[in-house]
């Protein structure tokens, strides 16, 4: 039986697991990017997937599949009125094979569609007992503008990256400033900027928690800088990790990676959840068994 991790060629947490646990189980892995170098084949029997050195994987023998960080194939060869939809089509084959598997998934498409939504995000959180910023999501000049007030900052409200050719664009987490431009048809995602102490990222697993203090010297993002971060186990509070479990279970997630905040009266504010974020450099720096964990949750 195998272990079938969809992602792409460059993903060093996906190369990382197979090489840890290869002695321990069979895994198979399919680069989204690198597609062309498959075959897949799917009939009313079952779906099967050759690689380019004819391994061949029938889905009775898939166990669990890790769904990780897959990314489109280079498509230039393509006129580019038909990228959209060569990536649509993909992403509907490779959803047809994870939805459909009735074995473990970390985690189904469909999940994380519904758990990255900032908007599900901030209507869950509100309604919750937890610290959030203050925060709007809307496509008010009025509202912006307010909110430039008093220091905020303006987030992407979804996967922020713009692609031309072969070039790609990314918009990350900015400072707001006073704008006059019409924002009816692009909703912005706003938030009051909040002095830290720290950050902290909450890994959690099931019902295992790992909960990391970040320092850094960005106070915008720790994401823009991992040089210079400092990172330290640290205890969070009870409420919080109920907080993350009951949030996991809300959204049938198995996996999730928190953000908090840590403002100077020592309260703990969420940011946000990150159904598929990544753990390993914090695993390679403090010595933790993250991949322990999401090895047995997938040899399970």
């Amino acid at each position: 039986m195998y272990i079938l991790i969809i992602t792409s060629s460059y993903d060093q947490t996906s190369t990382y697991i197979i090489n840890k646990y290869f002695n321990e189980t069979n895994f198979f892995r399919l680069n989204i990017d690198k597609i062309s170098n498959y075959i897949i084949n799917i009939d009313g029997e079952g779906w099967t997937i050759i690689d380019d050195n004819n391994n061949i994987l029938h889905n009775n023998e898939v166990k669990s599949i890790y769904y990780r960080k897959p990314v489109y194939p280079n498509l230039e060869k393509y006129d580019t009125i038909y990228h959209s939809l060569i990536k649509k089509d993909i992403l509907t084959l490779i959803k047809g094979l994870i939805e459909t598997f009735p074995g473990t998934v970390l985690t189904k498409p469909s999940i994380l569609e519904l758990c990255e939504n900032k908007v599900n995000q901030l209507l869950y959180a509100s309604h919750y007992d937890i610290k959030i910023p203050k925060s709007y999501i809307g496509n008010s000049l009025l509202k912006y503008n307010e909110f430039c007030e008093f220091k905020s900052i303006i987030k992407p409200l979804s996967t922020a990256k713009i692609t031309n050719g072969n070039f790609t664009e990314v918009f990350n987490t900015n400072y707001l400033r006073k704008c006059d431009v019409d924002i009816s048809l692009t909703p912005v995602y706003l938030q009051e900027y909040i002095e830290k102490l720290f950050e902290v990222r909450i890994i959690c697993i099931n019902d295992k928690i790992y909960s990391i203090k970040i320092q850094c010297k960005n106070d915008l993002d720790w994401r823009l800088d991992y040089i210079n971060h400092k990172y330290d186990i640290i205890e969070c509070p009870d409420y919080i990790k109920k907080f993350c479990y009951n949030m996991l279970i809300h959204y049938s997630l198995k996996f999730g990676a928190f953000d908090f905040i840590v403002n100077k009266h020592g309260s703990w504010i969420f940011l946000e959840l990150n159904p598929n974020g990544q753990w390993l450099w914090l695993e390679l720096s403090l010595q933790l068994d993250i991949s322990d964990k999401i090895y047995k949750l997938l040899n399970t």
